[in-house]
């Protein structure tokens, strides 16, 4: 296409070791010349959860500026466009033409996110990362007005460790712990989304539901007013959900199982307080390289 300019890009897999599975994500390496509204744009047109944009670090202490947006809006932090860019640059040997270590540290909307490469025999399989903020809480809607968001008795709420609530380490979730038999049968009521929203002014409302058997939890995430009906995975609502349970029951580590009803399985892992450090609240997890391509503007 005459005149057009090209960008490359890059799909991962994230939050899995097998292809076509965990939490699809695009990412342009270089995005540098793109203005928000057409990051708005590329964000739509790929039609991911979410898709990373990485521009040089304003400050150049730190590795990059990561701007992470949905098909509706861009978001302050995210847990998979994390992990997966920081999987993607990781192939790499140089990033702005400094060597790509261990350790990175991405400029985002909500602050500054520390990131750890995972190896296996010197390969870049995934990361780990460090939320942003502290846990943030906030009392949720009533138990029935949640349970009505996702098609659900108000019977399935499980309300022993906490209310529904808002809670955030970096983006704020909704979170209710349901029981098990009610997770299957769920789904995102897209008009009791934007009634809720216009009430609560919080325009693209996002809620997390899960259920715990031990160590070990199922989650499913609706946000159809962010254009993601349902996610596969969302780390920084894990995140949130790690602090949150360390804060109110103590459990340091979690793994979380996630997009189970969509095909698309995704695996979590999360520590929090004793077992996070003093350094707050990380998740992690594998990746895959699915595709690598140009886009043309």
């Amino acid at each position: 296409m005459s005149g057009a300019r090209v960008y490359a890009f890059e799909t991962v897999d994230v939050f899995t070791r097998q292809r076509f599975a965990g939490n699809p994500l695009a990412i342009l390496p270089d995005a540098r010349g793109l203005d928000s509204a057409k990051m708005q744009t590329i964000a739509r047109e790929f039609g991911y959860s979410e898709t990373s944009f990485v521009l040089p670090p304003q400050d150049p202490a730190n590795s990059a500026q990561v701007r992470i947006f949905t098909p509706e809006e861009e978001m302050p932090f995210a847990g998979h466009p994390n992990v997966g860019t920081a999987f993607a640059l990781g192939q790499a040997a140089t990033l702005w033409g400094a060597p790509i270590g261990d350790e990175l540290r991405f400029e985002e909307k909500a602050g500054l996110v520390f990131v750890r490469l995972q190896r296996t025999a010197g390969q870049v399989v995934g990361a780990e990362v460090r939320a942003p903020r502290p846990l943030a809480t906030a009392p949720g809607p009533d138990t029935a007005m949640v349970a009505a968001l996702a098609g659900l008795d108000a019977a399935a709420i499980v309300s022993a460790t906490h209310a529904p609530l808002f809670a955030s380490v970096g983006a704020e979730f909704l979170f209710a712990e349901v029981v098990p038999e009610a997770l299957a049968p769920a789904s995102g009521q897209r008009d009791r989304f934007a009634a809720l929203s216009a009430a609560l002014g919080k325009p693209f409302l996002s809620l997390y539901l899960y259920a715990r058997a031990g160590d070990a939890v199922s989650a499913r995430m609706f946000a159809p007013l962010s254009g993601v009906p349902e996610d596969p995975a969302t780390g920084s609502a894990v995140a949130a959900l790690g602090a949150l349970l360390q804060a109110r029951a103590g459990v340091a580590r979690l793994v979380v199982e996630q997009g189970v009803a969509m095909g698309r399985r995704s695996e979590i892992a999360v520590r929090s307080g004793a077992d996070g450090g003093a350094d707050g609240t990380w998740i992690s997890g594998h990746c895959v390289l699915v595709m690598r391509g140009e886009l043309m503007l």
